[in-house]
């Protein structure tokens, strides 16, 4: 009767759970608490970092991209928590130690009794050799050494993944800091010639409206106002394009170093000719070498590889027999036992022997992976030689464009201040006035967007060769004491003193030289000319 009541309840018990369990159903975050989640993530993307003060430097601007930008920190989460996997795949080696303890009990006597196999008769009255209530324990030690060879090398693969995640850190940083240095001059750029464009839009815009009454009043030859109508507008289309290119470029900066988009700040203003390297302080083999020594793109398969190539040996491993070592402490408060508490110790071999049916195609498998990796990699290879070479002939070419822009610009200014000078400005008609201002900006931008796309250049050959602008292990948690490594950083690379080449012999290069990097090195200046 105790057990059927028991069994029972045991059923209600259940049929409540089961029916709870399917009473789950979707539940979807309401619109009030998706914006109280945007104000405070809001809060936390901007709330924990001090504001711009001052002119904002370049090697600041690239220290607080580096310290406050989320991809950055996206990636350093990332390598912490692949360093984080692989400690617990080491502990997964060490053998299992398990402790337990319980509490048993029934409704009646656990009693038996025998049954003789000759007479088909009782042989012995029912009785019992254990207690209704007993409480029992146990630490249970027990080691494979097939599950210890198999973790050995998942540890070893994470190892690698750890590894691949710091090249991934490598790869974002990079990026920024290019990133970074081109939005930086583009928003110098905007600063410098936006307050020229506004004044300029003005007067196009008050003839634009005075070319309007002359064609209402019939003053002028219909097919002269409008041709002069025609150029203005063309005149303040090229204005707001200016405008609308160099507005942006404050923006862009902002979400890099991640302060609020609306926020005001100043760059510090650069030099009317500022400094860069002319030449590098290797050449163009060295350079390919330099890139398919350092991509961290090229590296991060190198580690694939080693990852599938332990993958293989984990296989194998999973082919031998598998062999236990158990041991164990009991303990059990049945009174009718005459050891209470006992110790036991073995052995024990297993072999699957379905796995060895199955081995050759999960070997096969298996080296065909590290064959993809390797063919991947040497893909890779070859996109990174051809990176090497367009960016550096990129860059060459930059160099000209910049010394072309700059020669114009020049002109440009000696044409406005003769003009100035003689009297000529304002015996001109206004549509030259504002054109030949128009002419002084664009040639003003050229320049810049010239010295912009040549810093953008040696950013991408920076990259395309795996250099790290700044030292991959620089600690951020400082932003004064990063901004002094960021600098001492650049200020090498912006005198074209690249590293040296770590673990090559003293004059690295390929066995087949490149033929085409030779007439670009001729159209560059001599090292130390200066840029005017």
């Amino acid at each position: 009767m105790v057990t059927l009541r028991s069994l029972r309840s045991a059923s209600s018990l259940g049929v409540i759970l089961l029916l709870g369990a399917c009473a789950v159903a979707p539940k979807p975050i309401q619109p009030a608490e998706h914006v109280e989640r945007a104000r405070a993530d809001y809060g936390t993307l901007f709330g924990n970092q001090p504001p711009v003060v001052g002119p904002l430097t370049a090697h600041e601007a690239i220290a607080r991209a580096l310290k406050y930008n989320y991809d950055h920190q996206l990636a350093l989460t990332e390598a912490a928590l692949q360093e984080r996997q692989f400690d617990v795949a080491v502990l997964n080696m060490l053998p299992r130690l398990a402790a337990s303890a319980g509490y048993v009990g029934r409704n009646n006597e656990s009693a038996s009794s025998s049954l003789s196999v000759i007479t088909r008769r009782q042989s012995l009255e029912p009785s019992t050799s254990q207690e209704q209530h007993r409480r029992t324990g146990d630490l249970t030690f027990s080691w494979n050494l097939l599950d210890f060879g198999v973790g050995y090398f998942q540890a070893r693969q994470q190892a690698d993944r750890a590894l691949i995640a710091v090249e991934r850190r490598r790869r974002v940083v990079n990026n920024i800091v290019k990133e970074v240095r081109s939005a930086y001059w583009r928003a110098g750029t905007a600063q410098r010639l936006l307050p020229k464009i506004d004044p300029l839009m003005k007067e196009a815009e008050r003839a634009l409206a005075a070319n309007a009454q002359i064609e209402d009043q019939a003053l002028a030859p219909v097919m002269q106002t409008l041709e002069y109508r025609k150029n203005l507008l063309q005149v303040i289309s090229q204005l707001r394009r200016l405008r609308s290119d160099l507005s942006v470029a404050k923006a862009q900066l902002a979400a890099l170093i991640n302060v609020p988009p609306t926020t005001e700040f100043t760059v510090e203003e650069p030099p009317a000719l500022p400094s860069f390297p002319r030449t590098l302080s290797v050449d163009v083999p060295t350079l390919e070498l330099m890139g398919l020594a350092q991509r961290p793109e090229l590296r991060e398969e190198a580690y694939q590889e080693r990852v599938d190539r332990n993958n293989l040996y984990k296989e194998i491993t999973r082919l031998m027999p598998g062999l236990s070592i158990l041991g164990s402490l009991n303990y059990d408060s049945n009174s009718y036992l005459v050891n209470n508490l006992w110790a036991e110790a073995g052995v024990r071999a297993t072999l699957n022997l379905v796995n060895l049916l199955s081995a050759p195609q999960v070997i096969d498998a298996a080296e065909a992976q590290i064959e993809v990796a390797r063919t991947r990699r040497l893909a890779l290879s070859v996109a990174v030689l051809t990176q090497v070479n367009v960016s550096y002939q990129q860059y060459v070419r930059s160099v000209e464009t910049y010394d072309t822009a700059l020669e114009i610009a020049r002109v440009e200014g000696r044409i406005s201040k003769a003009a100035n000078d003689g009297g000529l400005a304002q015996a001109e008609p206004e549509f030259e006035r504002i054109r030949r201002g128009l002419s002084s900006v664009a040639a003003e931008l050229d320049r810049d967007r010239a010295f912009t796309e040549l810093q953008t250049s040696l950013g991408n050959l920076y990259t395309a060769v795996g250099l790290d602008p700044v030292p991959a292990s620089v600690e951020t948690e400082d932003l004064s004491k990063l901004v002094v490594v960021v600098k001492d950083a650049l200020d090498h690379l912006d005198k074209g003193q690249l590293p040296r080449l770590e673990g090559a012999p003293d004059s690295p290069a390929p066995a087949v030289p490149t033929a085409a990097a030779e007439p670009a090195r001729k159209a560059t200046k001599p090292e130390g000319e200066p840029v005017s």
